[in-house]
């Protein structure tokens, strides 16, 4: 079974970008100039949103968006993983379903990862799930927690 799909990010990773301009925004508004102790601490928050911003705008911003499914492993954005490294795959919504997949002795779903699909939605993750079953993998719907 080789399949090719395309993929886009997922809708919480737009809002993380929108959260984490107006984070930094709001940290330039609220340094006050007389305390140096306070300038610091917010120039180094700023700096953490900012690259949160940058990270994000990466991953979202990446051109080749496929998710390729073959017997033994799947190939998310030239990142492979095996079926033995797979813990479960999650399904986080209803109407706009995003898929996570979670790796063994993880907590975090990493953020190449976590997708959804492009087009003909409810019939890819059907067949997502047909390969899960197929290899074993255990299939859940759920929240997706992930990392950056």
């Amino acid at each position: 079974m080789n399949k090719r799909y395309e993929i886009k990010a997922p809708k919480s990773s737009y809002v993380q970008i929108f959260g984490a301009i107006l984070s930094a925004i709001l940290l330039l508004l609220i340094v006050q100039k007389d305390d140096f102790l306070s300038v610091f601490f917010v120039v180094i928050l700023f700096l953490a949103s900012l690259i949160q911003v940058v990270m994000l705008l990466k991953g979202n911003l990446r051109k080749n968006n496929e998710l390729e499914i073959t017997e033994h492993t799947i190939k998310i954005n030239h990142t492979e993983v095996p079926i033995q490294k797979i813990e479960k795959v999650i399904i986080q919504g209803y109407f706009a379903q995003s898929i996570g997949i979670k790796l063994s002795g993880r907590k975090l779903v990493k953020m190449n990862l976590h997708f959804r699909f492009k087009n003909n939605e409810e019939n890819n993750v059907e067949e997502l799930k047909q390969w899960a079953s197929m290899n074993s993998i255990e299939v859940t719907n759920g929240k997706i927690y992930r990392w950056i």
